[in-house]
């Protein structure tokens, strides 16, 4: 984001390309991985290669990122991506900023409260164990529970951890496989409320990246395609692949969103409009906004329900 946003202040300044590169090289700068990947991008451009490319090159950029700055180099529209690529990533990143924040509370409540509850297993509980058990009779069943819980603690953690280590392997090493991928995203699609909102984030990136992509000037089928590639929630993947082929046949855009039961009904009806009129790019940015709205309300209603419940 960083990089978009100093990159676009310089070109809209008036600032050519090859300046602006090495101003930024040449400035006193305090991020290391940044001032590299402006010394690559500045060398490949001085030999002769495109800026896309260039950035490509440093494997710090996808092709959603590439691609579009290749359009802005081909049509004159250099400074307008930049700026689009700043505000697409500042969305992103205010998203993810308000999901943390949201859920960074109820989570230091958690783990907290499972601290102290170890610490009453591992130490407490052992020593009233003892005395009621020398005192004799027949002790409550929960009692029972807890100071059985309180002896197999250890074993607990044990299995616990050693669980959770091999479901992390697992993941890892099948990150990537289609059919891991679609149940861990049933998971969390039938997950309540937070289900909903998992769903609206990536609509919200989607529409951002749509937007951006044909505010470029670059073709409905392309856009897809890009906005395909940097998607990695399946369910949404796997329908962008279906619009792709239908897109391809020649089937309008709205009408094959409307086979897929991810996309929702009001946001068909905008995209279907806005192909009528020709306006699709102002549709997205519409929808992103949109998106962007409910997502900010529907965390605040989470973290209002959350943090009595944890309390």
């Amino acid at each position: 984001e960083r990089f978009f946003a100093e990159t676009h202040m310089l070109l809209s300044a008036g600032v050519d390309l090859q300046t602006v590169l090495e101003l930024a090289v040449n400035g006193n700068r305090s991020n290391k991985k940044l001032d590299e990947v402006y010394a690559e991008i500045l060398s490949r451009v001085t030999t002769g290669d495109n800026l896309g490319n260039a950035m490509l090159a440093t494997k710090q950029f996808n092709n959603f990122d590439c691609y579009s700055v290749t359009i802005g180099e081909s049509t004159g529209e250099l400074p307008r991506v930049f700026g689009r690529l700043q505000a697409y990533y500042s969305h992103r990143i205010a998203q993810k900023r308000k999901i943390t924040s949201s859920l960074s509370y109820p989570f230091i409540v958690l783990l907290t409260t499972t601290g102290a509850v170890t610490f009453m297993l591992k130490f407490v509980v052992p020593m009233f164990a003892d005395t009621l058990i020398r005192f004799g009779g027949e002790l409550p069943a929960l009692t029972k529970f807890v100071i059985t819980c309180s002896d197999n603690l250890g074993t607990f953690l044990l299995i616990l951890f050693s669980t959770l280590l091999l479901l992390l392997s697992f993941y890892y090493s099948n990150r990537n496989n289609p059919q891991v991928r679609k149940v861990l995203s049933d998971f969390v699609m039938s997950i309540p409320v937070f289900g909903k909102m998992i769903k609206k984030m990536h609509l919200s990136q989607f529409t951002q990246a749509m937007d951006l992509l044909l505010s470029a000037k670059v073709s409905i089928l392309e856009s897809i395609q890009l906005s395909q590639k940097m998607v990695r929630f399946y369910p949404l993947s796997v329908a962008l692949s279906t619009v792709q082929i239908d897109v391809e046949r020649g089937t309008f855009f709205y009408k094959s969103l409307e086979k897929q039961a991810f996309f929702d009904s009001s946001m068909i009806t905008l995209v279907k409009i806005g192909e009528e009129v020709n306006q699709l790019d102002k549709i997205f940015e519409q929808l992103s906004k949109q998106y962007e709205s409910e997502l900010e309300y529907q965390s605040n209603i989470l973290l209002t329900i959350l943090e009595p419940l944890m309390i």
